[in-house]
């Protein structure tokens, strides 16, 4: 049988709210009656529940956080960065899907604001233009990751996509490149379209001209990847090389290459954005741009912390862009394919 406080109690002799606070060590009680309280709860083996403790301070210890996949690597990263600095500071996670479906994040919202949590981790960049009214019906603070740039007023922590696919871009021209494609990612995400605007301002800044034939969309799925990369290929104008969107999709090209007999990078070179463990073990050695995926997670949510603890004004907009690198392998046509270089920075206003 569990035992409660008012077992405690009754066997000290004193009242339920003096038992209330030596458990919460909240508010005055005589060394003598406070020792002999915490004695007979030991004997009880009395545990205090964490629920009922959180109630009685108006705080839960569990952070929400809304993700719209729970699948794949990056999302798995994501969590463990927010799961480990949770850990650290002993907290819980209440963790959700929403497939970025607006009626999704506002369910989940509201069912985490009605008590359950103390703030909320959100990733929805695929509905930039619905962030500003779903956040101002949360009742906890609300952390965004990898929203759009131009979210002012708000808290996020995200990537430097652009610059990321700048870099590789240009990584491409420096090979000797000309002709270079992308598989895009989907058009209403945020991540995508910075990538894909990178992709272009390196082709205009280096001269090279962009061609709307050698552009393909995708979704970042594997399955996008492989058909996207194939469609490609299968024109008569094909390209020198490939940007894909990210990883997964690379992944997906490599198996393409496979079926339809082209030699990576003899035939084409392919790179790919994100460095998940996958890449690192495709053959040739995916050249992609490196992301903190699991430091940003971990920043997102100290920050939140800090918000819930009064430490930052909750109010107080703030964001931070993480910045990408380059990890270099043989699918660029880099004869070194364990070349590492990684550009470490933050970009914060």
């Amino acid at each position: 049988m569990r035992i409660n406080i008012n077992e405690i109690a009754r066997k000290s002799g004193v009242s339920i709210a003096t038992v209330s606070r030596v458990m919460n060590n909240k508010g005055p009680v005589k060394q003598e009656t406070k020792q002999k309280i915490l004695q007979i709860a030991n004997e009880l083996n009395y545990k205090p529940s964490p629920i009922a403790r959180g109630l009685a301070r108006k705080k839960t210890d569990t952070i929400g956080v809304i993700l719209p996949e729970l699948v794949d690597e990056f999302f798995m990263n994501i969590i463990r960065g927010i799961d480990e600095e949770a850990d650290s500071h002993n907290r819980y996670l209440m963790v959700s899907s929403s497939h970025s479906q607006r009626n999704d994040v506002e369910k989940i919202l509201e069912f985490m604001g009605s008590g359950r949590v103390d703030g909320v981790i959100l990733m929805a960049p695929s509905m930039q233009k619905e962030i500003y009214d779903i956040i101002s019906k949360s009742k906890r603070p609300v952390v965004l990751l990898n929203c759009y740039p131009e979210m002012d007023g708000l808290v996020s922590f995200g990537i430097d996509n652009y610059r990321g696919a700048y870099l590789i871009t240009e990584h491409l021209i420096s090979h000797g490149y000309k002709k270079i494609g992308m598989i895009k990612g989907p058009e209403i995400n945020a991540e995508a379209n910075a990538r894909f605007m990178g992709f272009k301002d390196a082709l205009k800044k280096n001269g090279i001209n962009y061609d709307p034939s050698f552009v393909i969309p995708g979704d970042f799925s594997i399955q996008s990847g492989y058909h996207g990369f194939s469609r490609l290929m299968g024109q008569q104008d094909k390209v020198e090389a490939v940007f894909m969107a990210n990883d997964m999709m690379a992944i997906g090209a490599y198996e393409a290459a496979k079926n339809i007999n082209i030699t990576i990078p003899n035939d084409v070179a392919v790179v790919g954005f994100d460095d998940i463990f996958p890449s690192r073990i495709l053959t040739p050695r995916l050249t992609t741009v490196h992301i903190p995926i699991v430091e940003l997670g971990s920043r997102a949510m100290n920050y939140l912390l800090k918000m819930i603890d009064g430490e930052v004004d909750p109010q107080k907009p703030h964001n931070e862009a993480l910045s990408t690198g380059l990890v270099i392998g043989g699918s660029c046509g880099c004869n070194n394919d364990n070349l590492r270089n990684v550009l470490p920075a933050l970009t914060q206003n």
